[in-house]
C-alpha cells in the first residue's frame, strides 16, 4: 500500500474520471447488448491476465486472445490495456465502497468491541486476498501519482474511514477521531496488502489478526 494517507473525500470519483469510465465505444456510440457482452468479456480477460501478469506487462493482444477476439475489437472499446484496468478498478470501488463501510459500522462495538474488531480485521484481510490483483494496481498507480487510480483508492476506503471516525467520536477513546480513522484504515490496508510478507517472516494468521484487532479495539474504544 502507498505510504501516503489519502484524505477522505465526500463524494465519488471526479467528473474527469467518470468520463473515462463511460461505456461508449471508440466511435462514441453506446454498444448494444452484444457489444456490452463483448466489452465485459474483454474486462474479464483483463482481470484474468492480471492474476499472472504484472500491470505494466499487460498486452492488448494477450487480452484479446484470452477473450476469444482480436486486438481490433479490443480497441473498439478501450484505447489501451490501462483503460480496461481502470474500469475494473472503478467497478471494484463501486461494489465495495459501501461494503467496507458496513463492515465497520455493522458491528456491535458497545457490547462486544473485541469481537467487532476481530470481524473488521478478518473482513479487510479477506477482501484484499479476494481482490489482490486489482488492489495492487490501485496501490502502484497511486504511488506513481496517477490521480485516477488515487481517487478510486481513496473513495474505496472512504466509507470505512468515515465509519471509524464516527465510532471514535462516539466512544470518546481520547484520540482525535479523524486522526484515529485515517491511521487505523491505513494500517488495515497496508497490513492486508503485505500479509504474505509478514507470514513469510513467521507471523501466522491468528497472531496477525489478534494484534491488529487489539490495536483497532484500543483505538476506537479506548
Amino acid at each position: 500500500m502507498s505510504d501516503d494517507i489519502e484524505i477522505p473525500v465526500e463524494s465519488g470519483p471526479s467528473q474527469e474520471l467518470a468520463a473515462e469510465l463511460d461505456e461508449r465505444a471508440a466511435d462514441g456510440r453506446m454498444p448494444g447488448r452484444r457489444g456490452l457482452a463483448t466489452r465485459q468479456r474483454l474486462l474479464d480477460a483483463t482481470a484474468e491476465q492480471l492474476e499472472t501478469v504484472g500491470y505494466r506487462d499487460l498486452k492488448v493482444i494477450d487480452i484479446a486472445r484470452a477473450a476469444g477476439t482480436s486486438p481490433a475489437t479490443f480497441y473498439q472499446y478501450f484505447p489501451d490495456a490501462e483503460a480496461a484496468v481502470l474500469v475494473l478498478a472503478a467497478a471494484l470501488t463501486e461494489a465495495w465502497h459501501e461494503e467496507l463501510e458496513a463492515l465497520v459500522a455493522g458491528r456491535d462495538w458497545s457490547g462486544d468491541p473485541a469481537g467487532a474488531a476481530h470481524e473488521v480485521v478478518e473482513g479487510f484481510l479477506t477482501f484484499w486476498t479476494d481482490h489482490r490483483a486489482i488492489l495492487k494496481v490501485l496501490d502502484l498507480a497511486s504511488m506513481e501519482g496517477d490521480f485516477r487510480f488515487r481517487d478510486l483508492r481513496t473513495w474505496l476506503l472512504n466509507g470505512a474511514t468515515e465509519a471509524l471516525r464516527d465510532l471514535a467520536a462516539t466512544h470518546d477513546s481520547g484520540y482525535d477521531p479523524k486522526a484515529t480513522a485515517g491511521i487505523v484504515v491505513a494500517m488495515l490496508a497496508h497490513v492486508a496488502n503485505h500479509r504474505p510478507g509478514l507470514e513469510r517472516w513467521g507471523v501466522d494468521h491468528d497472531a496477525l489478526v489478534a494484534a491488529m484487532a487489539g490495536m483497532l479495539r484500543h483505538a476506537v474504544a479506548g
